[in-house]
């Protein structure tokens, strides 16, 4: 399959990574076609990589990864354009975090009665969004059978297709423990859970850990 992946930064490199890794096509997309970290990995990568521009990527994948700082996010995605995205799965993993002090707050305009993922749904209304993996370290969204227990992966969107979809490639990124928490307005929750890395990095010195949902 041919995969977009909106971004530059480590997330984007994690996924675009491992859907190599899974043999799949993948162009990786920024504001300008010869970003110089995306020529890189594109370089690197094979015959499968590729590089662009947002518009590029969005067009190019037939499913589309959102890996942007999600401050930028909105504008991201105008960039990539809402025709380029329409009819397809868009996997959100932007959060809407401001930084100070080492602290994370949620930008006040993607927090209270709404999120980012509501947020980008509403400007895509043909595109299938769905929110996960939005909540833990980078390298964990691929290799979650590195910690000692299975660990739970939450995902959220209005589409059950498009979330079934998105849990079959969970699976194929390791995942063995995952959970539908309903439509996009839950992205408030799994944004919320983000900001919680700080505290615990404090308290641990690293990031080797994630979240585990016990239930009947």
């Amino acid at each position: 399959m041919k995969y977009g992946v909106l971004g530059t930064g480590d997330v984007a490199h994690t996924i675009a990574n491992k859907l190599i890794e899974l043999g799949h096509e993948v162009m990786m997309g920024s504001r300008s076609a010869n970003n110089p970290s995306a020529v890189l990995w594109a370089g690197q990568n094979g015959e499968r990589a590729s590089h662009g521009t947002f518009a590029d990527a969005a067009q190019f994948g037939e499913r589309v990864f959102c890996c942007v700082q999600g401050i930028h996010a909105l504008e991201a995605l105008q960039m990539a354009g809402e025709e380029n995205l329409a009819g397809k799965i868009l996997i959100d993993q932007s959060n809407p975090f401001l930084y100070k002090e080492g602290n994370i707050s949620l930008d006040p305009q993607y927090s209270g009665w709404t999120s980012l993922g509501e947020e980008v749904q509403r400007l895509l209304p043909q595109t299938k969004v769905v929110k996960t993996l939005n909540y833990l370290h980078n390298y964990l969204m691929t290799h979650p059978d590195e910690l000692p227990e299975p660990i739970t992966g939450f995902y959220c969107g209005n589409d059950k297709e498009a979330k079934q979809a998105v849990a079959a490639l969970l699976h194929d990124f390791g995942w063995t423990d995952t959970m539908d928490l309903g439509d996009i307005s839950r992205s408030r929750y799994t944004e919320m859970l983000g900001a919680f890395w700080p505290a615990v990095y404090g308290s641990l010195g690293h990031m080797d850990w994630g979240f585990k949902l016990i239930r009947k």
